[in-house]
């Protein structure tokens, strides 16, 4: 269940189920008419032929004593404290009239009246009791259900911060680049309009995304200089890698999707080579401009961290073929807004500095 159901859940739990306040004054006035018929047949008397036999007419007051009492019920059941006050109030005022016409004036009539008030009176109030720990209940049902929930997201948490950290212990040069990558994704899903369960979709996703260098060797991922083109292969074989592990987890089909086609070019000639432009998962569109900036402001076993106005410039002229441009577009402004050179390796800013 995700953190939207819950709340829609749990809204719907503590608020007043109220289907309309015209319907509230309908049943008002639906009770008021029964109980103005009672009294007035009550006081008429005679009889009425009815299916060929003559019938009192203060037999409809059951019926229309019913009737009301009916309505009220309906009001506990629909307005809870509101429909409660409201039905206690009138059933009152009824109870009143009905004693005061029998031991006043006598109208013995009404008595069977008298008695279906109070056993609706006993009925109302054992509904509204009930109603009130049913709503006790689910509320500790979705208390307990957002624990799980809250349970559920820290081991999930926990398990990812480990396997990033397996994949950061096997590389020297790249500590901190999955958390990097993560935060970059996430701002640029924030800009980008995403909502909040979206952008830390992004940012697990950006977390997770090279997940699958867990299975390179070191001896590939710590090399100084130039790639051979089989190593290179070797390298690239990490996205697929990812996806393999990342796919199992089907309750975050995102996850996958992130370390599959981080490597997607705009153009169509990244890697694997499945998409290009909009048929790329947004995700990787996302991370693929991320990872990049990431990659040229940290160290690698290489070359040093790149200057930012180089960075920038190499950002601008991916643009359309390397990467989405409205997500490149995003990435120029946060860099235009990083005055300082503060987005980059932390050991950058703490130690060395990098001539611009």
């Amino acid at each position: 269940m995700t953190e939207e159901e819950l709340a829609k859940l749990d809204a719907d739990s503590t608020k007043e189920i109220e289907p309309s306040k015209v319907m509230f004054s309908f049943l008002i006035v639906l009770y008021l008419v029964a109980y103005i018929s009672v009294n007035l047949i009550s006081r008429i008397g005679g009889n009425i032929s009815l299916f060929g036999g003559e019938v009192s007419i203060t037999a409809f007051t059951g019926v229309l004593s019913s009737f009301a009492n009916i309505c009220l019920i309906f009001m506990v059941v629909y307005y809870k404290r509101t429909g409660i006050i409201t039905a206690v109030i009138l059933h009152c005022v009824q109870s009143m009239t009905l004693f005061f016409a029998i031991f006043v004036q006598h109208i013995l009539e009404i008595i069977p009246g008298l008695f279906t008030n109070l056993v609706t009176l006993l009925a109302i109030i054992f509904i509204y009791q009930r109603n009130k720990k049913i709503a006790k209940y689910q509320e500790s049902e979705i208390k307990l259900l957002k624990n799980q929930h809250k349970a559920v997201k820290r081991l999930f948490r926990q398990t990812a911060t480990a396997l990033v950290n397996a994949i950061d212990a096997k590389d020297a040069y790249s500590h901190g680049h999955s958390i990097r990558v993560a935060e970059y994704s996430m701002r640029i899903a924030q800009i980008y309009g995403m909502s909040e369960e979206d952008c830390t979709k992004v940012y697990y996703a950006g977390l997770l995304h090279d997940v699958g260098k867990i299975g390179i060797p070191n001896s590939i991922i710590n090399k100084k200089g130039k790639l051979t083109d089989e190593e290179f292969e070797t390298i690239k074989s990490h996205s697929e890698m990812g996806n393999q592990i990342l796919s199992s987890i089907s309750e975050y089909p995102f996850l996958c999707v992130g370390a599959h086609y981080h490597h997607e070019r705009y153009d169509g000639n990244g890697y694997p080579g499945e998409y290009g432009k909009e048929s790329i998962p947004e995700i990787a569109r996302i991370i693929a401009v991320a990872d990049s900036y990431d990659a040229m402001t940290s160290n690698r076993s290489y070359r040093n961290a790149l200057p930012q106005n180089i960075v920038r410039k190499e950002i601008e002229n991916g643009i359309g073929t390397q990467f989405d441009p409205e997500f490149a577009k995003i990435m120029l402004r946060l860099i235009d807004e990083d005055i300082n050179y503060d987005m980059r390796e932390k050991e950058m800013v703490e130690g060395d500095e990098v001539d611009d």
